[in-house]
């Protein structure tokens, strides 16, 4: 086995333009500071995204790069990584990209996706795609230790049951303080958090997270998230009997709730709904259709859709593995339900609608009861202030009041707003409604980024 040198030079003799190629590429890769900085999922995403995004190279020269770089790490020995270079899945990446960027990213993040030592998603944690520098360190630790699990025997990948152990294995290590580094002048760096506040990989992905997020986005929803953002740090337990409409929709998802011929919920169900949480005093008609208790419908549609927590199953609803741990724990119900409030943003682009429930939750908690008319304006004005436009729908207001009553009917089937039977008073959440919207923004802020900026 040959140390770097010796395998450059050995290249060298071979074929100087193979050496020339592979010590480039090395070069790109390890910063100058040697063959140990090199991860095999660092080495991946070199190959598979660097390499063929910011070389100018034809297909042929990118593959002839790896092939070099391949042939010098099984010169030293390192046969994992040489494996990635000359592997006939890496050739079929860097050949679609002769296809058009996304053909090429598009591969490229399946591979990642399939690759043994990527760090997953995990019950505690949702990596993003957009990361601030703790986040990229975690990430890294966190394969390292996949890799180095891989190479000692703890993880045999393939085997049965090793993503659960992966999964487990990078639970233990976010959540457990990773060493503080050792400053140049020998001392050690101040700590990420002051003394007495836990230190963990996990703490410093959402301090990071919640900071960009009440920081880095422009104008009017900078202040009302950094006015929120002090209640945010105060996570408390949610208050007794929290969403009783899902606890209750859950419950009969748990027996089996038998739908209409059509697939609606039927009218014994929706007669003890509608008497059970008082709709009957909010809504006009005779309230037999699951049409027309709107609060009913769009319940079942968050936990059916963004949820996940129920699913039809041929002529039944019934519970999802989510669904059951929800049902049986609250902590997690309402975790999961007030995180639907806003909802997920992990499109391509930042999603419209996310936006103007976040904003509208912000200025609620801030501002305090707010009609739809003054609601609409404010709104529409941070919207316009951050360059949104309507895309071909009316104007922005119309957008945006169109989200805001999404977002009243949300509170609505959580059982969060103070309603009466005028669909345009003002939104005034409960003491519980307070709460859940603390908890929805704080999920916002602590979750996965997926666009710069917005998002």
């Amino acid at each position: 086995m040959m140390t770097e040198a010796q395998a450059l030079n050995a290249l060298a003799r071979e074929d100087p333009e193979a050496a020339d190629e592979a010590k480039a590429a090395l070069g790109w890769l390890t910063n100058g500071a040697g063959l140990e900085t090199v991860s095999q999922l660092k080495l991946q995403e070199f190959v598979w995204y660097a390499l063929p995004v910011k070389w100018p190279m034809t297909t042929g020269e990118l593959i002839a790069v790896t092939r070099a770089l391949g042939r010098l790490f099984s010169m030293v020995g390192m046969e994992r990584y040489a494996d990635v270079c000359l592997s006939p899945g890496t050739e079929q990446i860097l050949t679609a990209y002769a296809r058009g960027h996304e053909a090429g990213i598009a591969a490229y993040a399946e591979a990642v996706e399939n690759s043994s030592t990527a760090p997953p998603d995990t019950t505690l944690l949702a990596w993003g795609s957009v990361m601030g520098p703790d986040e990229r360190a975690a990430y890294d630790a966190c394969a390292a230790a996949v890799e180095l699990a891989i190479a000692s025997g703890e993880l045999s990948s393939g085997a049965r049951g090793w993503r659960a152990k992966r999964a487990a294995l990078i639970d233990r290590w976010i959540t457990t303080p990773p060493p503080a580094p050792v400053a140049p002048e020998g001392g050690r760096h101040r700590a990420h958090h002051a003394p007495g506040v836990s230190d963990t990989w996990l703490d410093r992905i959402h301090t990071e997270r919640m900071d960009a997020w009440a920081n880095s986005r422009p104008g009017e929803r900078s202040r009302l998230a950094a006015a929120v953002l002090p209640r945010l740090l105060e996570e408390t337990a949610p208050p007794e009997d929290a969403l009783p409409t899902l606890g209750w929709l859950l419950g009969h998802a748990d027996v089996g709730l038998r739908l209409t011929a059509r697939h609606y919920i039927p009218p014994a169900i929706i007669t003890e709904a509608v008497e059970e949480f008082g709709w009957r005093d909010q809504l006009p008609g005779a309230l037999r259709q699951e049409l027309d208790v709107f609060p009913l419908h769009t319940l079942r549609g968050l936990a059916q859709g963004e949820m996940g927590a129920i699913r039809r199953a041929g002529s039944s609803l019934v519970l999802t593995r989510t669904g059951r741990l929800m049902a049986e724990d609250p902590m997690v119900r309402w975790r999961i339900g007030t995180a639907a409030l806003v909802g997920a943003d992990d499109g391509p682009r930042p999603d419209f609608a996310v936006a103007v429930r976040e904003a509208g939750l912000l200025f609620l908690l801030v501002s305090g009861p707010a009609g739809y008319e003054e609601l609409t304006r404010h709104l529409a004005r941070i919207h316009a202030e951050e360059g949104w436009t309507s895309r071909g729908r009316g104007d922005l207001s119309e957008a945006v009041r169109r989200e805001i009553h999404g977002l009243r009917h949300r509170l609505w089937a959580l059982h969060l707003l103070y309603t009466g039977r005028a669909s345009r008073e003002p939104l005034t959440l409960t003491e519980t409604g307070v709460y859940a919207a603390l908890a929805a923004l704080r999920s916002r802020a602590r979750g996965p980024r997926h666009h710069v900026g917005l998002g």
